[in-house]
């Protein structure tokens, strides 16, 4: 402990000396300090990950799963999304002109063969040159159409060369309107024209027989080949046949058309429809075994692990900035809004800080191990304890849900780290909300231990994998982290009292301990004196219960209240047990002098052996500026002259300024006049009466106004300071002097 004094002086003095700033500045400081480190903490990874696989690579190690996952497998669920897009049913709609197209193309391919080679015998007549100039061969033929008889066309044709039908052939592919071999047109321009009609009605009656169905762009292969199957069983030729199969396969086509949009539409209700495709990871699961070559699928597992080195994701660190300086503000407008006791005091902020950052720096130390044991060892519960005892339970609990709330990201957002670490934090501020010793931090760390494993337990029964292995980790690692909540709290207590020079309940309850050494000189140098503490320490700790203060420094305040009488312990009537009053000899100027001089002398004790500040304040302020009427009478009463000024028989003070040093001042006065009054103390009326006058002088002399005391308190006061006086001064019965006789061991 004299390490750490030494520690936080040498810090008080580089301060001073380098680091002159306001308050405000050391706030901000302070601040950015730890902004920067929880930063650092959250994004940094303490050790490299060594893993650094590539698709295709030979793994040079078995590499096994450090903990249980569970994630989506989204090559798997996308190849299902592919597969059920490809299956959903395709909406096709009928188109009424597809059978009238197909008609109109048949008939105008045999109307232009015909027109094509009738025309082209005409361009040869040997008409006259004049009337063939004039005239169009259609107006020609319409003129001599008696000339032009059927056997005149069937003569013609037999005389037509090859170079002749291949100029009609081109005509006619010039003038219909779709695709067709030169040699199926070839085909048709030597027959007749009633063969070709009637060539024609039976083409035209298997299409129509085929156009009756639906026909869909898939089924046309097949369509095509039936209408050729059904061309080979009729009574024609086989180049009839082969043209007529030429002609259908051109002009057959599908009369179902593919709705795009209602399609899509199917398409995306299919995609909807697939749920995502779960992998689970069981912890101690081989993922790659040594001497496998790694694939794609593998190396996305070790990735969700953590086992796989991976590019910067400057996303994820901007969101983690983010949830965190989100977070630090909001805890700072806590405090700045409903706790400013906490805001204006920069020792106080810089203890919260650091133990924020002392238990993200060991949850950050945790995930290197990636174990489901040490998931749930995070102690975030001794920054909740040690709050709580050296500040209080409020600042405690808003830390508490800060804290577990910017654990999170660095658990991947596990809702049940978080969960766990909030209710050991709440566990933890419950248990030690009244300290009364050491162990009781012990037993709050045991009841972290306790409340983790019924909530973990809760935990894995909600959850759809469902491992007793899983289980035993995790419990495991719950009761660790009560232990080890116990271990470091009762630890650090000491180190940051002393540090932060706070006090906490701890370190009072050591204070009031008898064998404290300035206890124990006051008992041996100045024995009135300590049983007079002692009277005033149960007075002032019931007092101070009653009314709702701290009534642990109460007790100890006042067990060192009178410390300074220690100095010159003869001078103060506590300790002059019927001998010689020095202050006979002594001037009242210089007994009241004395006499006002153990506070300072106290006050100096107290900063020379350690106390605590909350204790010296008390000190310093036990008496306020109350008068010391003896020696002030006295004065009076010998001095002729009226030089004679209340100030130099009045104490420093200053007036009591916490509820627990106005307590102190009251219980000292009346355990002082009680003792000292000359009446019947078996009387309980008599002592109430007494104490509430002597309460209501100190009221009317304005000793109580900076107290914070009200009217009610000092009622409850007065009947604490009762109720202890009348189990002190209680009536005692009178032994029969026979068995006197034999309690003394007389005859």
């Amino acid at each position: 402990m004299k390490f750490m004094k030494k520690v936080r002086v040498k810090l008080r003095q580089w301060r001073k000396h380098y680091l002159d700033f306001s308050p405000n500045t050391y706030k901000f400081i302070w601040a950015l300090l730890f902004f920067i480190l929880i930063s650092l903490s959250l994004n940094l990874d303490l050790i490299p990950n060594q893993i650094d696989l590539q698709a295709g690579e030979v793994s040079s190690r078995d590499l096994t799963a450090p903990k249980t996952i569970t994630f989506i497998d989204e090559s798997s669920t996308a190849r299902l999304k592919q597969q059920a897009a490809n299956t959903a049913p395709r909406v096709y709609e009928e188109d009424s002109t597809v059978d009238q197209e197909i008609q109109n193309k048949l008939n105008s391919l045999f109307a232009s063969v015909i027109k094509q080679r009738q025309l082209y015998l005409i361009d040869k007549l040997e008409l006259s040159g004049s009337e063939q100039n004039s005239q169009s061969a259609e107006e020609l033929m319409a003129e001599n159409r008696s000339s032009f008889t059927p056997e005149f066309f069937r003569t013609e044709l037999t005389k037509l060369s090859a170079s002749d039908r291949m100029a009609i052939a081109n005509s006619v592919r010039n003038e219909i309107k779709f695709e067709l071999g030169r040699q199926t047109i070839l085909n048709l321009i030597p027959r007749p024209e009633q063969d070709l009609l009637d060539f024609k009605n039976e083409i035209s009656l298997l299409l129509e027989n085929e156009l009756t169905n639906r026909i869909l762009p898939s089924e046309l292969d097949g369509v095509k080949t039936k209408l050729n199957n059904s061309i080979l069983e009729l009574d024609l030729s086989n180049q009839q046949k082969e043209t007529a199969a030429q002609i259908t396969d051109s002009l057959i086509a599908a009369n179902m058309f593919l709705n795009i949009e209602e399609t899509e539409k199917r398409r995306k209700e299919a995609i909807a429809d697939i749920e995502p495709v779960e992998k689970t990871v069981r912890q101690g699961e081989i993922i790659v075994r040594k001497g496998d070559v790694v694939t794609e699928q593998e190396i996305n597992i070790l990735e969700r692990l953590g086992l796989q080195k991976t590019g910067i994701d400057y996303y994820n660190i901007l969101g983690r900035l983010i949830i965190e300086f989100i977070l630090i503000v909001l805890l700072g407008f806590y405090f700045y809004k409903y706790q400013s006791r906490i805001w204006h005091d920069n020792s106080k902020l810089l203890l919260i800080e650091l133990l924020i950052f002392i238990v993200i720096l060991l949850a950050k130390i945790f995930t290197l191990f990636q174990n489901s044991l040490v998931d749930y060892m995070v102690p975030t519960a001794i920054a909740s304890i040690l709050l709580t005892v050296l500040i209080g339970s409020d600042t405690a609990l808003i830390t508490t849900l800060f804290l577990s709330l910017l654990l999170a990201p660095i658990y991947d957002l596990n809702f049940s780290i978080v969960l766990t670490s909030i209710l050991a934090g709440l566990v933890g501020i419950f248990s030690v909300s009244k300290v009364k010793e050491r162990g009781d931090i012990i037993r709050a760390g045991l009841n972290v231990s306790l409340a983790l494993f019924f909530l973990i337990g809760g935990l894995y029964l909600l959850q759809d994998n469902r491992e007793l292995s899983y289980l035993a980790w995790t419990i495991s690692g719950g009761i660790i982290n009560g232990i080890l909540v116990a271990v470091l709290a009762n630890g650090l207590l000491p180190y940051l009292e002393d540090l932060f020079n706070m006090t906490s309940s701890v370190k009072l309850l050591e204070l009031s301990n008898p064998s404290q050494p300035v206890l124990k000189r006051l008992l041996v140098e100045a024995p009135g004196t300590y049983h007079h503490s002692i009277i005033v320490g149960n007075l002032a700790e019931t007092a101070a219960e009653d009314i709702g203060a701290n009534s642990l420094l109460a007790r100890a305040a006042a067990y060192y209240h009178d410390i300074g009488k220690l100095k010159r312990p003869y001078f103060f009537s506590d300790n002059q047990f019927g001998g010689e009053n020095p202050h006979d000899k002594t001037s009242p100027n210089l007994s009241a002098l004395i006499i006002k001089s153990h506070v300072k002398d106290g006050v100096e004790m107290a900063r020379e052996v350690g106390l605590p500040q909350e204790i010296i304040a008390i000190i310093q302020q036990h008496h306020g500026t109350n008068l010391i009427s003896y020696f002030y009478q006295q004065a009076l009463q010998s001095n002729r002259h009226d030089d004679i000024e209340k100030k130099d028989f009045s104490y420093d003070g200053p007036e009591p300024q916490s509820r627990e040093a106005a307590i102190i001042m009251l219980a000292d006065i009346t355990e002082a006049a009680v003792r000292s009054k000359k009446f019947n103390k078996n009387n309980h009326d008599r002592i109430e009466g007494f104490v509430r006058g002597l309460i209501k002088d100190k009221l009317i002399e304005n000793q109580l106004d900076k107290s914070e005391l009200t009217l009610s308190d000092l009622d409850t006061i007065a009947k604490s300071f009762v109720k202890v006086l009348t189990g002190i001064y209680h009536q005692r019965i009178e032994y029969p002097e026979h068995l006197l006789k034999e309690v003394k061991g007389g005859n």
